[in-house]
Order: C-alpha cells, then sequence, then structure tokens
C-alpha cells in the first residue's frame, strides 16, 4: 500500500486589485480582507458572498477566483470549483498553485490523467514543488503508469535525501515494475532514515529475497 500525504489545496496570495481610482481599489481590497477573515473563520458563506460581490465589480482577479474556488471545493461542488480555478489560471496562466489546487478537484472526479497534466504544470511553474511530485505519483499509480511514479519519487528523493516515505513507496513501485533488487534497496534505506519501518519492511524485504 502506498503511504499517502494529506494535501491542502495551496493559496498564495500576491498583488491585488490595481485601480486608478484609489478609494475604490482600497474598497475592494477591505472587502476582499474581509473575505478572506471569513474563509478561515470557516464562514464560508459570507465569504462567498463577498467573493462574489468583488467578481461582480472587477469582472475578474486570480485571487478572488481562486478563492471562491476553494470555497466550491470546500462544498464538494467540484463543477463550480474547476470553473472559477479555471478563471483564475486564466488570470494567471503560471500560477503553480492554481494549476495544484485544480489537479486536486481533477483527483477527487478521478479525472486523473487530467490531474497529471495539471501537475505537470504545476512542477513546471515550481521546480521543487514536491507535494505536486507526490501527488501526481499517485496519479500514475491509478493510472498504472509505475515507471512515470518511480521518476517522481526519484525527483522527490533528490530534493530530499531523508524522505523515508518517498523511498517506500518507491520500492513499492519497483515491486509492480518487477524489479525486486531495487525495491529491497529502497525499503533499507527507508529503515536506515527510520527506524520505525523496521518490523514492516523487514519482512517485507525477507519475503522479497525468498521470492514471494
Amino acid at each position: 500500500m502506498i503511504m499517502k500525504k494529506t494535501i491542502l489545496i495551496v493559496i498564495l496570495t500576491a498583488g491585488f486589485f490595481l485601480s486608478a481610482d484609489l478609494s475604490y481599489s482600497q474598497t475592494l481590497k477591505e472587502k476582499f480582507e474581509t473575505g478572506k477573515k471569513a474563509f478561515y473563520s470557516d464562514d464560508f458563506d459570507k465569504a462567498n458572498k463577498l467573493f462574489s460581490e468583488i467578481l461582480n465589480m472587477t469582472g475578474g482577479d486570480y485571487d478572488v477566483c481562486l478563492y471562491k474556488g476553494m470555497v466550491y471545493y470546500i462544498y464538494f461542488d467540484y463543477d463550480k470549483a474547476l470553473a472559477e480555478i479555471s478563471k483564475a489560471i486564466k488570470e494567471n496562466p503560471k500560477s503553480s498553485e492554481a494549476y495544484f489546487s485544480r489537479a486536486e478537484i481533477y483527483d477527487r472526479q478521478e479525472k486523473y490523467a487530467e490531474a497529471v497534466r495539471d501537475y505537470t504544470k504545476a512542477i513546471k511553474y515550481k521546480k521543487k514543488f514536491t507535494d505536486a511530485y507526490y501527488n501526481r505519483a499517485e496519479d500514475y499509480e491509478l493510472l498504472k503508469k509505475f515507471n512515470e511514479a518511480i521518476n517522481d519519487y526519484s525527483e522527490i528523493i533528490k530534493l530530499d535525501p531523508k524522505d523515508d516515505i518517498a523511498y517506500y513507496n518507491r520500492g513499492m513501485m519497483y515491486i509492480q515494475a518487477g524489479d525486486k533488487n531495487k525495491a529491497i534497496q529502497d525499503f533499507e534505506s527507508a529503515i536506515s532514515i527510520d527506524k520505525i519501518w523496521k518490523n514492516e519492511l523487514g519482512k517485507k524485504i525477507e519475503e522479497l529475497k525468498l521470492g514471494k
């Protein structure tokens, strides 16, 4: 069984509401900050109302669309969440966070090929995006693309040679790919990093050596 990391949709706010009318811009910014506060206080209805009001006034904004998409995600309304986050991507086509967020929604819909494409774009714009590598590797496993999953776990290990979960997961993928020797090496590496693996992986190593 592959070990999974719990990932939350990533939201990073950037520049907001540039306007020639300073007072108008300030009003929008205050409304946005109130919406954010409501969002993080779990008052999602209020947050959604405020974000909708802003979008009605501006026509579109990266940060607002991304937050509004997150509200729909929390409401399990994945179609509307996709629509809003896609608008955010249109506003900022190089946002790794927006691609990552949309990929997570595709995962919830079990659209793994679409998720892989968005995780790939997230990694393109953020080379050391470990969470995107993890999620894409899990999708590759579900798509039975074990060598691609191995490559992603290898990238994670390059970024953090002490990531025992990545060694464990890559070892499991090597088993699927039919390379028991490399699986054994990865399980031994996981044990050397964290002894918590000793009992579970020690048994797996013995089984693999016996050809089971």
